[in-house]
């Protein structure tokens, strides 16, 4: 008997393709994403870590630079405060030191007022607290011209005053026209149908007429016109040649601008030197311009002084045809002055309460007013060229000026007083009385 052992072997085993297919059915696989959108995902979220921290940065770099300025801002306040209390400080002790001098120089005076009114504030007793009689007289005496003082510095400061002044040259005359000013035809000119609508225009612009020229005197360098809430009251002080009048009543209504009176003088007359600077007797000015025109300051000489005054000086028409008063323009400056002195006290002493003065003059008497006295060259266009000579050997007063302009004008405003008017033609400007 043979003994044998079998082994049986099943093949199924041996089988590779059914070992990975079992293997494969157990495990899934498993899905990979595309190699490019992880690529993109991550690029994506590396920048936004990068923004991230940059803020970060930022936020930070500001919240340092936020407290470095609040530091600095709070060291300026404690300083400032400081400074502030320091001050305060020294103010107090000054009041201090102030009260405690006045304390320990208490006059007589103020010690007695605080003893009964039935004790004399004087005492003949020797070694007395009273002062003796005489002291005390000499106290009191002390103590009124004090106050006297007081009262003249106060009286001056009331007296400083200002005006605004309107000037105006006359409208055009027919000696203006006609360029004869030596022709008898043209004695005391009058004006010209031109000249009148000159006026007519001037006038057309009431009741702002005068307000509107104060504006441009502040534009063109002054800046200190006088505002008040009432309404204005003025005067006209106009020259007695028959052209001024005639352009003064025929700018300026009266009621409108509430003007006063109309003064005649004599020192706003043109320069002397031909037949149409002479005026005509006052009887006849008088019946033109009756009830319109004060001539009260005119001399009381039918015939004209200054005329007459040229004529013994230099000759008959004949004899001189040139220059007269414009050879020695002191005499005008003179004229000047006397008129501006007349405004001055009117102001200050008669205590008038004008607040305006229209002035109607001429063209070279309102040139000598700027102009006398400056620097020549500065303006010498504005000066007439040749036409003006200044002969100042008669001249006391070494060619004083007749006006001051003002520092802070400016060479606006003094270029703007200081060139030729046009006629009809109305500049302002603010006089001030010291």
């Amino acid at each position: 008997m043979s003994s044998t052992k079998k082994i049986s072997i099943n093949p199924e085993f041996f089988k590779l393709s059914n070992l990975s297919t079992k293997k494969k059915s157990k495990k899934e696989k498993k899905e990979k994403p595309p190699t490019e959108l992880v690529k993109k995902d991550l690029k994506k979220q590396l920048i936004n870590k990068v923004n991230e921290h940059r803020k970060n940065i930022q936020k930070e770099k500001l919240v340092k630079e936020t407290n470095e300025n609040v530091k600095e801002i709070s060291n300026n306040i404690d300083q400032s405060l400081e400074y502030l209390n320091t001050l305060a400080h020294k103010k107090v002790e000054k009041k201090k030191r102030r009260r405690e001098r006045k304390q320990k120089n208490k006059t007589v005076k103020n010690t007695e007022e605080s003893r009964p009114s039935s004790q004399p504030p004087y005492s003949n007793l020797k070694n007395s607290s009273r002062p003796t009689y005489k002291q005390w007289r000499k106290t009191v005496k002390n103590n009124k011209n004090e106050n006297e003082n007081e009262n003249e510095n106060e009286n001056e400061k009331r007296l400083r005053k200002k005006i605004v002044m309107h000037f105006v040259r006359h409208a055009e005359g027919t000696h203006n026209v006609a360029k004869a000013y030596n022709d008898p035809a043209h004695k005391d000119a009058r004006l010209t149908a031109r000249g009148k609508e000159q006026c007519r225009r001037l006038a057309e612009e009431q009741p702002l007429l005068l307000k509107a020229a104060a504006e441009e005197a502040a534009t063109a360098g002054r800046g200190h016109i006088i505002k008040t809430k009432r309404r204005r009251r003025r005067i006209i002080a106009t020259s007695p040649m028959t052209r001024c009048i005639q352009t003064a009543n025929l700018c300026f209504d009266k009621d409108a601008h509430e003007i006063t009176e109309t003064i005649a003088f004599e020192e706003l007359r043109e320069t002397v030197n031909y037949q149409c600077d002479i005026r005509r007797k006052t009887s006849e000015l008088k019946k033109e311009f009756d009830g319109t025109t004060d001539f009260g300051r005119l001399e009381k000489d039918e015939e004209d002084p200054l005329w007459r005054y040229w004529i013994e000086r230099c000759g008959s028409e004949e004899e001189h045809t040139t220059h007269r008063e414009s050879a020695a323009l002191h005499k005008c400056a003179d004229r000047a002055r006397k008129f501006f002195e007349w405004v001055e006290n009117r102001a200050l002493v008669e205590g008038h309460e004008e607040e305006e003065i229209i002035v109607s003059s001429h063209s070279a008497f309102l040139r000598c007013v700027f102009n006398y006295g400056h620097t020549q060259e500065k303006f010498e266009y504005h000066m007439g060229g040749s036409e003006q000579v200044f002969d100042d050997r008669e001249d006391k007063t070494n060619n004083v000026k007749i006006v001051q302009y003002l520092p802070e004008d400016g060479d606006a405003f003094e270029e703007y007083m200081r060139r030729d008017y046009e006629n009809c033609e109305l500049r302002s400007a603010v006089l001030e009385i010291l």
